[in-house]
């Protein structure tokens, strides 16, 4: 891959060079809430690097300080992390989703989140998912290696940076003292989003690491033919870029799916159609690309209810429900939040629940909204998922309890709480 340009600064005098570091966002400290294993089992060391190149780099751990931890890497215990996260600029950096209620409770001013791979029975576990749901609906940037989940991060809108690449190469330099430190292309895509997070600039960054992916699956399709996976995934980076070639990208990685002999292609790729037309203005057709798609029941139903509201004039409303189909939250939210009124809301309440942003989802819900039986006790168990989050535990075992009268699914609520909390002393090195 040809080297990087350097990232346009968004406002004057606010963009950041990697060769010029700021003077005032140095000042930051970041505290790292790591995995179990001790300092060799960190997922991310070169962006552990990076943030001591930015400023004072903190480890949380009940263990003593191993060999191959970095010097200027400050080994903490929990209760002095919880103490630095009450001052100013410190920064909350999570790499593992078991830290949710531990690090949410202590209202970090900045939280980032460095999502590992599973290990072990972590990849079966429910609670893997549940929990990086919820944290990534707390954080402030996500970086992450695998690339499926951060075109699902860059669909709901979150700021995220795919961690990993093909090109070995350095992409760019970073000054450090008298020493230029190369660095790859999405150690510099990380820099510049770390920087944009902590000035509160709006992200450049996305559209460019996606224009990067983009360009790599043409070049890839260009020398190896059209394929499904490569196709698709062109298609899905066209799409975010709003480039015009989306479509075709689409067809031909549909095409080749039936050639295969994909039998779930059309709801997996085909209906992937409908979101690129929505997107594009063009409701009709992308209602017209879900009802060929829709495969069961429950959809055609669906579908024949957003044929009513089309023909009643809801043309945007209709957009983005055909967004959401497709798990684009991001765009969704943005056509609602124009929209604004009753209808609005309850869909936003609705998206904030499938992306696991707890306290924005109850922000919205009003008291007319919890009338009856189903939806209080929808209520009390997002409620007892927000106490949780602010570290009132006793509040949320209460409102769990109350919803385990009539359902006791919500005792699971309870022993997720201690299940987390039995992690945190495994990541802290206090247990095995």
């Amino acid at each position: 891959m040809e080297e990087l340009s350097p990232i346009p600064d968004p406002e004057p005098h606010q963009g950041v060079d990697a060769e010029e570091p700021r003077t005032d966002l140095s000042a930051f400290r970041y505290i790292l809430f790591p995995r179990k294993g001790g300092w060799s089992a960190f997922p991310y060391p070169d962006i552990a690097a990076l943030m001591v190149a930015e400023g004072p780099v903190y480890y949380v751990s009940s263990l003593e300080r191993s060999e191959e931890m970095p010097a200027n890497i400050t080994v903490i215990t929990l209760p002095e992390a919880e103490q630095l996260l009450q001052e100013p600029r410190t920064v909350a950096v999570v790499a593992h989703p078991y830290w949710l209620t531990a690090t949410a409770s202590l209202h970090p001013e900045l939280c980032i989140v460095l999502l590992p791979e599973p290990v072990g029975e972590e990849a079966e576990s429910p609670l893997w998912e549940s929990c990086i749901s919820r944290l990534v609906g707390i954080a402030d940037l996500v970086g992450t290696t695998s690339e499926t989940r951060y075109m699902k991060l860059v669909f709901q809108g979150v700021r995220a940076i795919w961690l990993n690449g093909e090109d070995t190469s350095p992409a760019g330099v970073m000054q450090k003292d008298d020493l230029e430190v190369p660095l790859r292309d999405y150690e510099l895509l990380f820099l510049h989003a770390l920087r944009q997070t902590l000035s509160g600039v709006q992200d450049t960054v996305t559209q460019l690491q996606c224009s990067v992916r983009a360009d790599f699956y043409r070049q890839l399709r260009s020398k190896a033919g059209a394929h499904e996976t490569i196709s698709f995934l062109l298609a899905a980076y066209e799409y975010v870029l709003e480039d015009s070639r989306a479509a075709a990208s689409l067809k031909e990685a549909f095409s080749h799916a039936v050639l295969n002999g994909r039998n779930d292609c059309v709801s997996s790729h085909y209906r992937f159609l409908s979101a690129i037309h929505a997107r594009a203005g063009e409701i009709e057709n992308a209602l017209q690309v879900y009802g060929i798609s829709a495969g069961n029941e429950q959809e055609r139903h669906h579908y024949e209810q957003l044929c009513r509201w089309l023909e009643a004039g809801e043309e945007q409303l209709v957009r983005a429900e055909l967004l959401r189909l497709n798990d684009d939250y991001g765009n969704a939210l943005l056509i609602l939040d124009e929209l604004g009124g009753e209808t609005a809301r309850h869909w936003k309440f609705r998206i904030y629940q499938e992306t696991g942003r707890v306290e924005d989802a109850l922000d919205l819900v009003h008291a007319v909204d919890i009338q009856d039986s189903p939806s209080g006790q929808d209520y009390r168990q997002l409620s007892g998922l927000a106490l949780a989050l602010r570290g009132e535990r006793h509040g949320a075992v209460r409102q769990f309890l109350e919803t385990a009268l009539e359902d006791e699914d919500a005792l699971a609520r309870i022993v997720e709480m201690e299940l987390l909390d039995q992690a945190v002393q495994q990541l802290l090195g206090e247990v095995p």
